[in-house]
């Protein structure tokens, strides 16, 4: 199994040193027991989060800088086939900007889970979904809400019968598509 790792900001006694915002890949290969460089990010990201699928790497949220320097937020999502070495911009992108976010994968879907909004300067309690189950219709909306805003979450899926979890829903349906939003 190969190893992907993008490289990310770094601070220097509180002040960030913007000449660090890079978008190489490395992947580590065991068996040469060495880091080789794949094709860049089409754009420089940090504090965004990584998750796989069908021998796909998605690339969500985090943030950048703009011509003043200044962080935003970025929306769109990037996928690297890991078979041709080839970054793709997508054509679906995040519903709220995320840093600092929370991932976990289960069943073709990416969960992004709570963050930081450099908009707010506060953490988030949403929790984005993107469907790439289906090639050409892949999708992104909202799931349930965490009950408390968070940012630097750990997140997982653990597979439990339900029954050993009384009080927890199964989210069935995309919530835009039972009403609520």
């Amino acid at each position: 199994m190969l190893l992907i790792l993008l490289d990310s900001i770094i601070h220097e006694r509180g002040v960030t040193n913007t000449a660090q915002y890079q978008n190489r890949l490395m992947v580590y290969d065991p068996s040469q027991n060495k880091w080789i460089s794949r094709s860049p990010m089409l754009q420089r990201r940090v504090y965004h989060v990584m998750a796989p699928v069908h021998r796909k790497l998605y690339v969500l949220g985090g943030n950048d800088l703009d011509y003043n320097n200044d962080r935003i937020l970025v929306r769109h999502i990037d996928s690297y086939d890991i078979d041709m070495d080839q970054w793709t911009r997508c054509s679906f992108s995040l519903l709220t900007g995320q840093n600092e976010s929370g991932v976990a994968v289960h069943s073709g879907r990416i969960y992004l889970v709570g963050g930081y909004s450099i908009w707010t300067n506060e953490p988030l309690a949403c929790i984005q979904v993107l469907d790439v189950s289906a090639e050409g219709k892949e999708e992104v909306f909202y799931g349930p809400m965490l009950p408390f805003a968070s940012n630097g979450i750990a997140t997982c899926f653990l597979p439990a019968p339900c029954f050993t979890c009384p009080n927890l829903q199964t989210l069935q349906v995309p919530h835009h598509r039972i009403g609520a939003v």
